[in-house]
């Protein structure tokens, strides 16, 4: 069902890194689910089955759709991004990126032309930081040193290499709380979940929305129920700690290096621990 691939766009606490990681532990199985699909790392760098992917922002899943497809409006608004991003100067290119980042916070243009724009603001924003004002807006600065490189134009290439049409081939998409996501599917004991929840933490504010203690509550308690195979990956917290420690789950605690440091409020060496149910 394809080669291994690098995730489409940047996501905060992404798991690319820790692959080497979770690699040795996947179970095997027949069928894949992720309620948490964010950037998708595992998926696309591990699994060779029948996916699910959900994730509860919407532009997220929506241009992971249209990269599936290879929509036409889509690859058009891409490419004429790119056509004038490689004949700019570097202010210019700070320009562009402050047109798409108004023209996203307006709702303006179709859904090609938004999830083009999101998948430029992913790319090019400071640090990597997805975060949103009280007016729900988009507002982090352009990231000038991405400016200065050809790593956006890399990845735009990337959208329609075939190696990456493989892997969505065998991909199905939705964007639904968690507790809905896994309510639309009968697991059995071949099923393998992996489960990237936002951290319990203040992160869960720049990921575009929260995830509080009530919803990590709700995640524990469809976890302990699963029917199927799951592994939990998450930043070590006391409630963390009593959620799911001591609980009869294999727990496996790992050092990892936190991507991105949003003004210093986090350490980028955190405590992490795979639990799971196998």
């Amino acid at each position: 069902m394809g080669e291994p691939c690098a995730p489409l766009i940047k996501w905060p606490g992404g798991k690319r890194s820790e692959l080497p990681t979770i690699a040795p532990r996947v179970p095997d199985h027949d069928r894949y689910f992720e309620p948490f699909f964010g950037g998708g790392s595992v998926f696309f760098g591990l699994i060779d089955c029948e996916a699910w992917g959900n994730d509860l922002h919407p532009d997220l899943i929506l241009m992971h759709e249209l990269v599936a497809v290879q929509d036409d409006d889509f690859l058009d608004a891409i490419h004429g991004f790119l056509a004038s991003w490689e004949r700019s100067t570097l202010e210019q290119r700070e320009d562009l990126y402050y047109e798409c980042r108004s023209r996203y916070n307006a709702h303006l243009g179709t859904d090609a032309c938004r999830a083009a724009d999101f998948f430029v603001l992913r790319e090019l924003a400071y640090g990597g930081m997805f975060r949103f004002n009280s007016k729900g807006e988009f507002n982090v600065p352009f990231g000038r040193a991405y400016g200065r490189n050809g790593t956006v134009a890399t990845k735009i290439r990337r959208l329609t290499c075939p190696a990456v049409q493989a892997k969505l081939a065998h991909l199905n998409l939705s964007s639904l709380d968690f507790a809905d996501f896994l309510g639309k599917h009968e697991f059995g004991p071949s099923d393998f979940m992996f489960v990237d929840p936002p951290y319990d933490t203040a992160f869960s504010n720049y990921v575009g929305g929260g995830f509080d203690a009530d919803d990590q509550r709700r995640l524990a308690e469809a976890l302990l129920g699963f029917d199927g195979l799951f592994m939990l990956v998450c930043k070590v917290t006391p409630l963390i700690e009593d959620l799911y420690f001591d609980k009869g789950l294999t727990v496996s605690e790992y050092d990892a290096n936190y991507r991105f440091n949003i003004k210093g409020r986090f350490s980028r060496d955190t405590r992490h621990a795979m639990v799971m149910n196998y």
